[in-house]
């Protein structure tokens, strides 16, 4: 059993299955969400559910905000009746945001007293509930090792050092899963739109090295056209992707690759694929409407 208070902030996607693992691991655990009911069945498994971000905060050293940007958790964070002082607590910063999002957190933790960890990781909810999650400990190396015992029952903890490297791998890691995806659609609407059998494009695909788990993984939803019990939406696909676009201009980096990928995201949540698996943009590249 941990000796560490552990609170979570935001059960979404993510969240509820890093919660399902510290219970799952032995873990005692607090839980937050704005919407209560997408938390109550944490409390069979264990959860306590608190009634208010500073409930959770006061009861514990260790919490982990996993909300979708950095506007949410900055408005949960330090609304009126969260405690004034954050001294003994470590905040980890599980959501994807920008670097300069991150160290303005970062700087509001730290005025009220707690420190602060970019925690960003790559994988979704298989990969939590197994503890295969890819983890970016953007911190201090004290806090690393003070913490590394506990963080790895998520997965495998890479350390950067400055909290602002983690936030753009985290990014830059992201794009790929923009890119990849929308290469992928591109590539097999030409193989359907040809009428060449899917299975021989994918059977040579998978012995090259342009293979990518990730084809296989969203095949099913893509001949299937079920996008539905999303991984990861395209709404929240398009706000990494926003947040790509800004670091790559402040960075001289040539846009225009992610501007057109923008472009094809936008057409696609026209399309009423919003809160759909991102893989849904290959029906924004299948058929121009």
């Amino acid at each position: 059993m941990s000796v560490h208070k552990i609170a979570l902030i935001g059960t979404g996607l993510l969240g509820h299955s890093i919660a399902e693992r510290w219970l799952l691991t032995s873990h005692s655990l607090l839980v937050y969400n704005r919407t209560a009911s997408k938390a109550m069945d944490l409390i069979a498994l264990g959860a306590k559910l608190c009634s208010s971000v500073s409930e959770a905060i006061e009861a514990a050293n260790a919490i982990f905000l996993v909300l979708s940007d950095a506007t949410v958790t900055k408005n949960l964070l330090f609304e009126s009746n969260v405690p004034s002082a954050f001294h003994g607590k470590t905040f980890f910063q599980m959501g994807t945001i920008s670097p300069e999002e991150s160290e303005e957190l970062a700087l509001k933790i730290q005025e009220k007293g707690g420190s602060f960890v970019e925690l960003p990781v790559l994988g979704s909810k298989n990969e939590a509930k197994s503890g295969t999650l890819l983890l970016m400990f953007g911190g201090s190396e004290e806090e690393y090792h003070r913490w590394y015992p506990l963080l790895s029952a998520l997965g495998k903890v890479f350390f950067t050092g400055d909290p602002r490297k983690a936030a753009v791998l985290k990014l830059a890691l992201n794009q790929l899963i923009i890119s990849s995806i929308i290469a992928f659609s591109t590539s097999f609407s030409m193989v359907l739109k040809e009428r060449i059998d899917p299975e021989l494009f994918m059977e040579i695909l998978r012995k090259s090295s342009l293979y990518c788990a990730t084809f296989d993984k969203k095949l099913p939803r893509i001949l299937n056209k079920d996008y539905s019990s999303a991984n990861f939406t395209l709404k929240l696909l398009l706000k990494d992707l926003t947040l790509c676009l800004k670091e790559t201009e402040k960075l001289s980096i040539q846009s225009e690759p992610l501007k057109a990928y923008e472009k094809l995201i936008r057409k696609a949540i026209d399309q009423g694929f919003e809160n759909c698996d991102y893989s849904s943009v290959f029906e924004a590249i299948y058929q121009i409407l």
